[in-house]
């Protein structure tokens, strides 16, 4: 039986995405209005009401899919486990034996990765799973892939991959 060490769900929840999607439904909603109340008045219309309803549908699976990512990390002493749900159907996981080194560290996410998500950064950077902030968990692999999953919890982290590793303090 596999002992669990450590577990994390990070969500976007930002109040600048807050803000985005409030005003992204605003927007929307004043379009779909003033579109519906210059059918009544005039004869001239920038669209069908279907159009303007079928417009919306996008923002709002949008904004469905921003509240329903997270980001799952986990780490038990047979490996690291992580998941951003729902962009991966399956669970990542990364045995111990895979694993060349490990370390917490502040990172750049906009210039290292262009942002928060699921991101490539290149040769130098690797791949990153983050949701928010700038402390990660850097992995680097014995196929020369790096990997950097972010954490709001770094120290945690850091002793639940020591005790993955069997290199506890």
């Amino acid at each position: 039986m596999s002992r669990a060490y450590f577990n994390e769900t990070q969500r976007f929840r930002q109040v600048w995405i807050l803000i985005i999607i409030i005003l992204s439904i605003a927007g929307w909603g004043y379009a779909v209005i003033s579109g519906v109340v210059a059918n009544d008045a005039t004869e001239k219309q920038p669209a069908s009401d279907l159009v303007l309803i079928l417009t919306g549908i996008i923002p709002l699976l949008l904004i469905f899919l921003v509240f329903k990512l997270k980001l799952v990390t986990r780490v038990r002493n047979d490996g690291l486990y992580f998941q951003f749900k729902p962009l991966q159907l399956k669970e990542k996981h990364i045995s111990p034996d895979d694993i060349i080194s490990f370390e917490i560290r502040k990172y750049k996410p906009i210039t290292e990765y262009g942002g928060w998500g699921v991101r490539a950064g290149g040769k130098k950077s690797g791949r990153a799973y983050n949701v928010s902030g700038n402390m990660g968990l850097q992995l680097v692999l014995k196929n020369g892939k790096k990997i950097l999953i972010g954490t709001k919890q770094p120290e945690e982290i850091k002793k639940a991959m020591e005790a993955m590793m069997g290199k506890e303090s």
